[in-house]
């Protein structure tokens, strides 16, 4: 597969730390990147009070902001297989257990590159469906016109099995380093266009078809199976790559068939998970496959049941897609019939509602410092306040520094004194800078993935 060109505008410099397979990148909320830590010619700033780790589900103790974090010196807790009864946490789809992955924490930022090509394959395509109109329309014969109804359909069933091994190949690419986030995430919304445009042309198939007598195409299984290529992130990055949306950075984990993307947009959380060794795509459902599916996700994901409004299923071709509304967000599962595993999952959460973080907090220079940490690519709240008046400190600048890494600047916090980060898989820093005060909490583990059980064969 060939790579698409990097983007080279200054204004999408990579700042991400990159590294080996399995290693993630520096999260980020709105803000610039690649600027040096301000306080990092500071060796240690004065500590007037420790750091304080507070309610945990992993039960790790209070330490200092360069030391001691855990009970179990330093080692990360095991993850959960989603079988902890005391775990309130919301459920996520993640990788295959013991499956080399490759991690990081990327910028994307409009540009007129990507939005350019995107845009020339929208149209490319949309020509493709006038002429597909104008050579249906002058059909001289009912069944020449039938004829090419027809094979114009199959043209889109062949398209969508390109856009399926498309994705597969984009996602091998950027696993084996072939493929930088960004050239990924641009391939998978071009995919998504594609997807949509061809959705649109099946609705003129159908369109044309009901004027023609005696004919009737199955395209119903062939549109449902199109909406697999689209999802919150995807649709996030198409609109930022257009130039509807502020540069942000998008997480993005991929391995062998499948992948994870996270984002913030604005006031929510999207998260986008695709495996593709649970599709069985040779797979044929059925009615009774609706119930089945509901089960299997309510099943997966037990505290969306406990929040859930009602529920709804829509499914055909093998595929049931399952929406959950929920307080303070939406999941969204599809589900391949056959053995009738999830494999695709999108959450859209409400980041005031989200608490599924553990608070961790320091006093230091005069700032009271707070970080809910969660799980990797997970939403990460950071909070400065003033130690003497109360007041949220507003237009800090926060840094995130992976593991040894240097700091990166993330962005500044609002009037609120608040900044919303996408959490790194490793232990990180985080420093909080209002010039001249300084406060930072180093040792920052992510808290273990609240995994959706995955079955028996995969977990071992």
């Amino acid at each position: 597969m060939r790579a698409l060109p990097v983007l080279c505008a200054a204004a999408l410099v990579v700042a991400a730390v990159l590294g080996p397979a399995g290693v993630v990148g520096w999260g980020g909320g709105v803000g610039t990147g690649g600027s040096a830590d301000p306080g990092e010619s500071i060796d240690q700033p004065t500590i007037d009070g420790e750091v304080t780790i507070g309610s945990d589900r992993s039960s790790e103790s209070a330490g200092n902001p360069a030391a001691r974090i855990d009970r179990n010196g330093g080692i990360p807790q095991a993850e959960s297989n989603g079988t902890d009864e005391n775990d309130t946490r919301i459920h996520v789809l993640g990788p295959p257990r013991n499956r080399a992955t490759t991690v990081s924490i990327d910028h994307h930022g409009a540009s007129l590159g990507p939005a350019s090509r995107l845009e020339t394959a929208e149209t490319t395509a949309e020509i493709g469906t006038a002429e597909i109109i104008e050579r249906v329309s002058a059909a001289e014969t009912e069944r020449e016109r039938e004829r090419r109804l027809v094979a114009a359909e199959n043209a889109i069933r062949e398209a969508e099995t390109t856009l399926y091994k498309r994705q597969h190949q984009a996602i091998e690419a950027h696993t084996n380093g072939e493929l930088t986030d960004q050239e990924f995430v641009i391939e998978l919304a071009r995919i998504s266009s594609t997807a949509e445009v061809l959705r649109t042309r099946l609705e003129v198939l159908n369109a044309l078809a009901s004027e023609t007598p005696e004919t009737d195409l199955q395209t119903e299984s062939l549109a449902f199976r199109l909406t697999v290529y689209s999802g919150p992130v995807r649709d996030y990055a198409v609109e930022t790559l257009r130039g509807g949306a502020s540069p942000d950075r998008i997480a993005v984990e991929t391995h062998a068939d499948g992948m994870v993307l996270a984002a913030i947009d604005g006031d929510q959380y999207l998260r986008e998970v695709y495996r593709g060794d649970r599709w069985d795509r040779a797979a044929e459902g059925s009615g009774r496959d609706s119930q089945r599916a509901l089960d299997r996700t309510l099943s997966a994901y037990p505290r969306i049941d406990e929040r859930s409004g009602s529920a709804d299923t829509l499914g055909t071709g093998g595929v049931t897609r399952v929406t959950v509304p929920f307080d303070g967000g939406r999941l969204r599962t599809f589900v391949s019939a056959g053995d009738g595993d999830i494999f695709i999952e999108h959450q859209q959460r409400d980041l005031e509602a989200f608490d599924d973080g553990d608070t961790v907090t320091t006093t230091q220079d005069g700032i009271d410092l707070v970080v809910e940490r969660t799980y990797p690519a997970g939403p990460v709240r950071v909070q400065a306040i003033d130690r003497t008046g109360g007041d949220p400190i507003a237009n800090a600048t926060v840094t995130v520094a992976i593991a040894d890494n240097d700091s990166r600047e993330v962005g500044t916090t609002d009037r609120d004194g608040e900044l919303w980060l996408l959490s790194p898989d490793r232990p990180h820093r985080v420093t909080v800078v209002d010039d001249p005060r300084v406060a930072w909490i180093s040792e920052i583990r992510p808290t273990d993935l609240p995994r959706v059980p995955e079955p028996s064969s995969e977990s071992e």
